[in-house]
């Protein structure tokens, strides 16, 4: 359950664009959200006292136009019933994230692909590492290019799969939003087109192509009455090829108006956010994504070989 939301915002127009995209799959009765903005540090170098008189005299003037975006957002969500706290931390804008996220209990960060002050990177250098590869909760990202269409109920949520648990981490969120939208969930599956250097056969390879499509068949089906009996609405598809290339054509041939999945995996999945692969998805993306770090329980035993806690791997 999505429960509370962090917003990190920057004062720029294109970090509040996730908002409207956000605000299509949550409700103000099951979700709260958490607005902050990271201060990083602006003194000079040199400490005369009249460049620290200038420098308390523009933190000043930042810091209020900071709390007055806050506090105009706050109250645009106050006014459609969400219940909304505001948080001013400082330090650089991933690790304030990342702490903020751990202190506040957060079930999911939503940002902006681009923004200012550090934000503007987040797809494109050491923050997206950082937030989405070390950030606990999943990471609602929306591109600054697309724009949120008003009062338009969601249809389709993508959501790619591979076969493994990991992979299915990303299946309760979207399971989530689809209930509370109305919203079909859509599951790609995307095979491995390479076979090994022995299969020389075409006969060969045609099997193994078709042992290998009715077993994936038999796996979206299980998780299709799965979803049924939660009363979602889904459809699958199987192909094959580069993932990136697989997701890209699936949302745009979907109409998506979400893409759901996880960032560990296998089948080139699994690597989802790692160099080009990302870069291509969110360039082409036409609707929001939520990336979801995959994590799984591992059984952890003291010395008596007695089960002491259980952590998790992802």
């Amino acid at each position: 359950m999505i429960r509370r939301v962090l917003i990190p915002l920057d004062g720029s127009k294109l970090a509040e664009q996730v908002i409207p995209h956000l605000l299509r799959f949550i409700t103000p009765d099951q979700t709260e959200l958490l607005l902050m903005t990271a201060l990083s540090s602006t003194l000079p170098s040199d400490k005369s006292n009249s460049n620290l008189a200038i420098s308390e005299s523009t933190s000043t003037s930042q810091n209020y136009k900071i709390h007055e975006q806050l506090n105009n957002v706050t109250q645009e969500l106050n006014q459609i019933s969400f219940s909304v706290t505001e948080r001013v931390v400082p330090g650089a804008p991933t690790n304030s994230i990342l702490s903020l996220a751990e202190e506040a209990f957060v079930d999911l960060i939503a940002m902006s692909t681009h923004g200012r002050t550090g934000l503007r990177r987040v797809l494109l250098g050491s923050v997206a590492d950082e937030v989405v590869c070390n950030a606990r909760p999943p990471i609602f990202l929306t591109p600054a290019a697309i724009t949120a269409p008003p009062k338009f109920t969601p249809r389709t949520i993508l959501l790619p799969l591979d076969g493994t648990a990991l992979a299915e981490a990303a299946i309760p969120i979207a399971q989530q939003f689809a209930q509370n939208t109305g919203a079909t969930l859509s599951f790609i599956r995307i095979l491995d087109s390479n076979y090994s250097e022995h299969e020389q056969s075409a006969n060969q390879t045609d099997t193994t192509k078709q042992a290998t499509s009715q077993q994936a068949t038999r796996y979206l089906e299980q998780i299709k009455l799965r979803l049924q009996l939660a009363n979602v609405t889904s459809r699958y598809q199987i192909t094959s090829g580069d993932p990136a290339v697989a997701i890209i054509r699936a949302s745009h041939t979907e109409q998506a108006d979400l893409i759901v999945m996880s960032t560990h995996g296998r089948s080139g999945v699994g690597r989802i956010i790692h160099g080009s692969v990302t870069r291509q998805i969110i360039g082409s993306a036409i609707c929001p994504l939520v990336l979801i770090r995959g994590i799984l329980p591992v059984e952890v035993y003291d010395a008596s070989h007695n089960q002491a806690f259980s952590t998790y791997a992802s």
